[in-house]
């Protein structure tokens, strides 16, 4: 007897939310508003007042939104707080933790790690800057003398730490 072969299910063309929670959409068009999307899986995907947790698409953009994880070709990120962003051409005006990119271009720039090829911006204000060509003013929250401060101190603790565990916890003849 054959058995019949599941049917191949197409993704939908275009997908507009609005005042929603899914855990997963996949499209070749997404439009998000007011909505909590889990998964996002799109060619085209744009967020407004909206938050995700992974975002996979060619081409996103975001507004006024929450993000946990992007990976994209082409990002354009305005007035949103994102953890960690990975894309080959990233413009964003926001707050994140990690953006990595091979350009990045913003007029703000509020990062904890920010990695780059080609980096321009107004301001900049980082922890670590990691880059070929940076283009705007820069302000380190952490300078060299700092980390080297903190690595000797953080060292010392350290090895404090372990001697006294060694003294305390050593087995007894």
């Amino acid at each position: 007897m054959d058995t019949p072969e599941p049917e191949e299910t197409e993704q939908p063309q275009i997908v507009n939310l609005s005042q929603v929670n899914v855990e997963c959409v996949q499209a070749e068009l997404v439009r998000a508003s007011l909505s909590v999307i889990g998964k996002l899986n799109a060619e085209d995907a744009e967020l407004q007042d909206s938050a995700a947790g992974a975002v996979y698409s060619q081409k996103f953009s975001a507004r006024e939104s929450a993000l946990v994880a992007v990976a994209s070709e082409q990002s354009e990120i305005d007035d949103s707080i994102v953890l960690a962003v990975r894309a080959d051409s990233l413009r964003f005006n926001g707050v994140t933790a990690l953006a990595v990119a091979g350009s990045i271009s913003n007029n703000e720039a509020n990062t904890l790690v920010m990695v780059g090829r080609d980096i321009s911006a107004e301001n900049i204000r980082t922890g670590i800057l990691i880059s070929r060509e940076v283009h705007g003013n820069i302000t380190a929250t952490v300078d060299g003398p700092t980390a080297l401060l903190a690595a000797v101190v953080g060292g010392a603790v350290t090895g404090l730490i372990l001697l006294a565990g060694r003294l305390l916890f050593r087995p007894k003849n």
